[in-house]
């Protein structure tokens, strides 16, 4: 049974979507950023957060329903899985070789980058810059889904049992970051 000291693990799954959050926001944003932090952070915290949503929090909240209720998450944790599942291809494919260019270009001497950019890296730079926005956009979308309609009713709806199994699995994050 979960003890008043036990550490949340819905909070803690919320505080992982926070800290992606503020980096995808960094990304996308005018501010420079260190895409090779991102790139640990969406492939180490943020990914075993999502793994932990799907391998046990949408099990256990299926498990929690019933009837009618019980289709109805499981349209919703589908819909959040196959969006996941979405991000990861992307991600795969075209973010993460962008962001590991970008990390390239910015050790690179400036001199050396004046010098080789021609028109069609400048063109491959804009096609890189609107895969990253719109990945970022949806991401974002997917993180606001889980926080706000997902972990809510895992707070409701999961009991001791589940929240300890939860806990467990949380603690694959100590050391992530």
């Amino acid at each position: 049974m979960s003890s008043p000291s036990s550490p949340d693990p819905l909070a803690r799954l919320q505080a992982v979507h926070a800290g992606t959050r503020r980096r995808l926001q960094a990304l996308a944003g005018a501010e420079a950023s260190d895409p090779r932090a991102a790139i640990a952070w969406i492939e180490g915290p943020a990914r075993i957060a999502h793994d932990i949503l799907e391998q046990r929090l949408f099990p256990a909240l299926i498990e929690s329903m019933a009837g009618s209720d019980a289709v109805c998450l499981k349209g919703m944790t589908g819909g959040l899985a196959r969006g996941r599942a979405d991000l990861d291809r992307r991600w795969r494919q075209a973010v993460r070789p962008a962001l590991e260019e970008r990390a390239d270009a910015a050790g690179r001497d400036a001199r050396d980058a004046r010098d080789t950019r021609g028109a069609r890296d400048a063109h491959e730079a804009c096609d890189a810059h609107e895969t990253l926005a719109a990945w970022t956009g949806d991401y974002l979308d997917w993180l606001t889904r889980a926080d706000e309609e997902l972990l809510p009713m895992a707070a409701r709806l999961l009991d001791d049992a589940a929240l300890d199994e939860l806990t467990a699995d949380c603690a694959r994050l100590d050391g992530a970051a």
